[in-house]
């Protein structure tokens, strides 16, 4: 069998999320108030924004440590054991 170890990537866009929410609130607080836009406004802007920059910027690390990490590979010898169950086992003993 060949082992090869992977990033999930699930956790990598999460995070990646997670960084563009702290990212929204650090650019709406940065941005001046305007007077055509609420805070709640410019804060809905930023979070579209950022969730699709930071999700897409988790899913690019996470292809980029897979194309990395995944390089190296390891061969190991596996061998298949069929255990029973002793409760079926004991009633049915034809099987």
């Amino acid at each position: 069998m060949t082992v090869r170890r992977s990033p999930r990537y699930l956790r990598f866009f999460i995070l990646g999320l997670i960084v563009g929410v702290i990212g929204a609130l650090v650019l709406t607080v940065a941005f001046p108030i305007d007077a055509q836009y609420t805070v709640l406004q410019v804060f809905g802007f930023m979070l579209l924004i950022s969730l699709s920059v930071g999700g897409a910027l988790g899913l690019i690390a996470a292809i980029i440590l897979d194309r990395t990490v995944g390089k190296r590979t390891v061969t190991v010898e596996a061998t298949r054991e069929t255990v029973g169950n002793p409760e079926t086992d004991a009633l049915n003993p034809e099987a």
